[in-house]
């Protein structure tokens, strides 16, 4: 009796090689792309909840909140020129019952208890109007317009720029913060270069 032995033959193997590069060259750069559009999407969305997160505090507890640049996860910082990837969102008032000068100025003191740390991933970049530092949101749930450094508009991006993306949009994002405080995510390439696009 002949044992048969099974197996590949060479050219099946190699035509099998060939059908795996062909569809690891298509997926690779998809792959890529659907990675940095995560990414992307993720860091517009924890802006927009952490927005959102100080306007409801401020209405639930009656008191002013704050959303402030923060590199070391307690304090704000004062200086404009830090780029605006790591923030807190703090009650900024330490004690309702009592009325105090330090109430509301949007800077976070010991005994003010700090609500959410935030940061963005180091892989994008990000751009926000001049001087912007926080957004203080008074107790009725709108931000203080006076506040000097207030944040009006984010504009994330990564290498790609404001180039064309999935489905004709841009690849980057821009946040602008409406005068009522709510936070709006477009992905429009005339908007987000009309904020300063991604240089």
């Amino acid at each position: 009796m002949k044992t048969r032995h099974a197996g590949f033959t060479l050219l099946e193997l190699l035509t099998t090689i060939a059908v795996l590069a062909v569809i690891v060259a298509i997926g690779v750069p998809n792959f890529r792309d659907f990675v940095r559009n995560s990414r992307m999407t993720a860091a517009a969305n924890d802006i927009v909840t952490d927005f959102n997160l100080a306007r409801s505090e401020a209405i639930k507890r009656g008191v002013p909140v704050t959303l402030c640049k923060s590199q070391d996860g307690a304090t704000c910082d004062a200086d404009a020129a830090d780029p605006f990837v790591n923030w807190i969102v703090f009650v900024d008032d330490a004690d309702p019952a009592v009325a105090d000068a330090l109430d509301g100025n949007g800077e976070a003191d010991p005994d003010e208890p700090v609500l959410r740390q935030r940061s963005i991933s180091e892989t994008l970049t990000v751009y926000t109007n001049a001087d912007a530092r926080l957004a203080i949101f008074q107790r009725d749930g709108f931000p203080r317009s006076t506040a000097a450094g207030n944040v009006t508009d984010f504009r994330l991006c990564d290498d790609r720029k404001n180039e064309i993306g999935v489905g004709g949009r841009s690849a980057a994002r821009a946040i602008r913060v409406l005068p009522t405080g709510r936070p709006v995510v477009t992905r429009e390439i005339a908007t987000i270069e009309a904020l300063g696009g991604c240089p």
